[in-house]
């Protein structure tokens, strides 16, 4: 039976799955949920989903949403998957701790910043410039320091020599972060994004999908320079 995948393509939190499916080799079909438009709350998603979001992950009768469980459902369940969670329980929570960081601490930071410039939330300049001062300064300062110093470590991948979730899932919210000049990346984690794409393939994902590519959202919609 194949597996569908309930996504919006422009969501960050869509992206993990979509390249563990992809990487796994698991059969699967894509359903577009367009959010701008209200369809995560018609009657049949939320029959399925009673949160209405992405992503959502139909495999049979089972029914999983939160983008870190979608993905720890994938490689708990799939054979092909299960490299990418490690086995060794110390490198396991390091990369259960890594994704629980991007959900409650990065993506929070990011979300104040590319919704309002992607259109997806109202934008008052003067909240929307102290969201950039502050994620910037605790990206300098903070998370960029964490995800170097602590995730990395010295190793090619968040695990270790090898892909993991914890990678499809916080590579991604790095592309989104190029719509805001302010960010700026320290040469660690641009060498790290650099290995990431060429060992995920990420770069179709990121250029393609029809215009829904994460590089071509950020230049539709980056601020324009006066």
């Amino acid at each position: 039976m194949t597996v569908e995948l309930h996504l919006m393509r422009a969501s960050v939190h869509t992206h993990g799955a979509w390249m563990l499916l992809k990487q796994a080799g698991i059969e699967h079909d894509l359903k577009d949920v367009d959010l701008m438009k209200g369809e995560q709350n018609t009657p049949e998603f939320i029959a399925m989903n009673p949160l209405h979001t992405v992503p959502t992950l139909k495999d049979g009768d089972q029914t999983v949403w939160e983008s870190n469980a979608v993905v720890r459902y994938i490689v708990n369940k799939y054979d092909s998957a299960k490299k990418f969670y490690p086995e060794d329980l110390k490198m396991r929570t390091h990369c259960d701790i890594a994704l629980e960081w991007k959900q409650n601490t990065l993506y929070k930071g990011l979300a104040d910043i590319v919704y309002p410039i992607m259109g997806f939330a109202p934008k008052n300049e003067e909240t929307f410039n102290k969201a950039v001062a502050k994620f910037s300064a605790d990206c300098k300062d903070g998370h960029f320091t964490v995800f170097e110093n602590f995730f990395l470590n010295g190793k090619k991948f968040i695990c270790g020599d090898e892909l993991s979730i914890a990678d499809f899932v916080i590579a991604p919210c790095f592309e989104f972060l190029d719509i805001c000049d302010e960010i700026k990346y320290p040469a660690a984690i641009t060498e790290y994004r650099k290995r990431f794409a060429a060992a995920s393939g990420y770069d179709e994902m990121a250029n393609g999908m029809g215009g829904f590519g994460a590089r071509q959202l950020v230049e539709a919609n980056r601020p324009k320079k006066e």
